[in-house]
């Protein structure tokens, strides 16, 4: 018997009606739509936000059915009733005012014609204050709104002022209608890879609840040892048979090079998801995350910087500078770490300090292979020996 893996599909129905491999995220996911109102969570790219959503989304959405064998279809006192739900997904989104524009008007357009409403404002704030009212009065019970990668086009538009500030002149007044429409909503969350805490994107929601750093939550994206070990062990008896070698070796081999990040003062192990379960599917240690998880702000920023990048890969930082840092006007490290490239190694009790360190072997590749020669300017063999020795 052997597993199926989700590679590129991030909606829970289809995971689950595909009968593809799940990992059973559902109990610390409904601790987290009871612990407030507004919500924000940094990840890095590629690390299952979208996923968390999507299975957030269909919870709200009353689908039990879909639940049946996790934590949260077995639950007592669980409330199935079905909500609203309104997902803003930016994952997709082009950093240009027309195509930003077209997005938001198709899923206003789409709402205001589920939910009935005639009388279409002109700004997109007051559109959306509307649907999500007209959906409270229609159905009698509060709204969700989801909103993914909220920071999707003012990071790829960090280079150019002009077109960061008309990007953030459309989506502020969008995310301000949460606290406007606070009495409608049950539950809101953004995510994102960064904080843009200066820039004054979310001052309107001032009882924002940030759970980036938090012990409870710590574990909602990424893959733990327990979970592969519980939930996955097929693919890894599968990966082991071929390498020659027994499930413990396998093991050791995946958390050498997957394995080590961490979100918080005491979070568990964590593996990158998106890289474990490619090489649980191929049957192969391939390193892909680089490719797809790198936005394009860091490697300028690494091109155009004059801090020595190899001072940044192992460096102590106060706990009150990583909790304020914004992607732009952060040092190296602080972008680094909300990128993914470092993580949380150690935390200082008496200093409340966190020391940032790499990760694992596949981010290591990705500092020799990619960031480094944009500092350098040439291809850096491993042997150069500049990053772990």
């Amino acid at each position: 018997m052997s597993q199926k893996y989700p590679i590129g599909i991030e909606t829970f129905s289809k995971i689950i009606t595909g009968g593809f491999a799940y990992v059973d995220k559902t109990e610390v996911i409904y601790r987290l739509t009871q612990a407030g109102q507004f919500v924000f969570l940094s990840r890095p790219r590629r690390f299952g936000k979208s996923l968390m959503l999507s299975t957030m989304e269909a919870y709200f959405e009353g689908h039990k059915e879909l639940f049946d064998g996790l934590w949260l279809g077995q639950a007592e006192g669980v409330d199935w009733t079905p909500r609203p739900v309104f997902r803003l997904n930016f994952v997709t989104a082009r950093s240009e005012e027309k195509e930003l524009n077209s997005l938001l008007n198709r899923h206003l357009k789409d709402w205001e014609a589920q939910y009935n409403v005639t009388d279409i404002e002109e700004a997109y704030s007051q559109r959306f204050f509307n649907v999500i009212k007209k959906a409270y009065e229609e159905t009698g019970h509060e709204v969700v709104v989801l909103i993914d990668e909220y920071d999707k086009v003012l990071v790829n538009t960090l280079h150019d002022h002009e077109t960061h500030e008309q990007m953030k002149s459309i989506l502020k007044p969008i995310f301000s209608v949460l606290k406007g429409a606070d009495r409608y909503i049950k539950f809101a969350i953004l995510t994102g890879v960064s904080r843009f805490s200066k820039l004054s994107i979310f001052s309107d929601i001032n009882n924002i609840n940030d759970i980036s750093l938090s012990d409870k939550f710590s574990s909602i994206c990424g893959i733990t040892e327990d979970e592969i070990r519980r939930q996955l062990s097929l693919g890894v008896n599968a990966f082991a048979e071929k390498r020659g070698t027994d499930f413990e070796g396998m093991m050791q081999i995946l958390k050498n090079n997957y394995d080590g990040y961490h979100f918080s003062k005491h979070c568990p192990d964590i593996y990158n998801p998106f890289s474990l379960i490619n090489a649980l599917n191929d049957l192969e240690i391939n390193y892909r995350w680089f490719e797809s998880g790198t936005p394009t702000f860091l490697l300028e920023k690494i091109h155009n910087t004059d801090e020595d990048i190899r001072n940044e890969l192992d460096r102590e930082i106060p706990t009150s500078d990583l909790m304020s840092s914004s992607i732009t006007d952060s040092d190296l490290t602080n972008i680094l770490y909300q990128t993914g490239y470092l993580t949380i190694k150690s935390y200082d009790e008496e200093l409340d300090s966190f020391l940032l360190g790499i990760p694992n072997r596949e981010v290591e590749y990705g500092m020799y292979q990619g960031l480094l020669p944009f500092y350098t300017g040439r291809d850096i063999e491993a042997n150069d020996q500049l990053i772990l020795g």
